[in-house]
């Protein structure tokens, strides 16, 4: 099967109002020979209960992942709150523009915890990752934890080289769990 992806060259303007972006195609095109096309579609963030949100750009306020205690501009930063994605900076960017989100985010991290900004998390009134899995239980709430997640990561990889690929994904919630809850 021969597949042929059009790209239409896209601009972002919006006249009408300042700092609003919507894609404008710019009369060029190009035709591409491919195997596999995969459309996404980016969507607004909603707002998370106790965080401060810009609802017109549906983000967190940040600085470099650093969550700001509120919208105003005398905001401070909130010691210990970071974003990362489209709640960081909107819905933006490919895969590569998520690695560096994140990459950014994580220095950030590691730049206060070399500072001592970051404080044990007994001593913030957010309880963090404990707090996390406490409402997860309360709600009886079906999790994957990381040495579940890599057991998932193990299977696929081994499940793949069967196949001469990468990996081959576990597609649904019931396989997953079985694997995450064996040995």
């Amino acid at each position: 099967m021969k597949m042929v992806l059009t790209v239409t060259f896209v601009g972002y303007i919006d006249d009408e109002v300042p700092g609003k972006q919507v894609a404008v195609g710019s009369g060029e095109f190009e035709d591409l020979k491919c195997g596999l096309v995969l459309k996404s579609i980016g969507y607004k963030s909603l707002p998370i209960e106790g965080l401060p949100f810009d609802k017109y750009r549906g983000v967190v306020p940040n600085l470099r992942g650093r969550i700001f205690s509120s919208e105003s501009e005398t905001a401070k930063v909130e010691p210990g709150l970071y974003v990362v994605g489209w709640l960081k900076r909107g819905p933006t960017g490919i895969v590569a523009t998520n690695l560096h989100c994140a990459e950014e985010t994580v220095a950030s991290i590691l730049e206060d915890d070399k500072k001592g900004v970051l404080r044990a998390s007994s001593d913030l009134k957010r309880p963090g990752r404990r707090g996390l899995l406490e409402i997860l239980e309360q709600k009886n709430t079906r999790y994957v934890s990381f040495d579940d997640w890599e057991k998932i990561d193990a299977k696929e990889k081994t499940a793949g080289q069967l196949n001469n690929k990468p990996r081959e994904k576990i597609t649904t919630w019931d396989e997953l769990l079985k694997v995450a809850n064996e040995g």
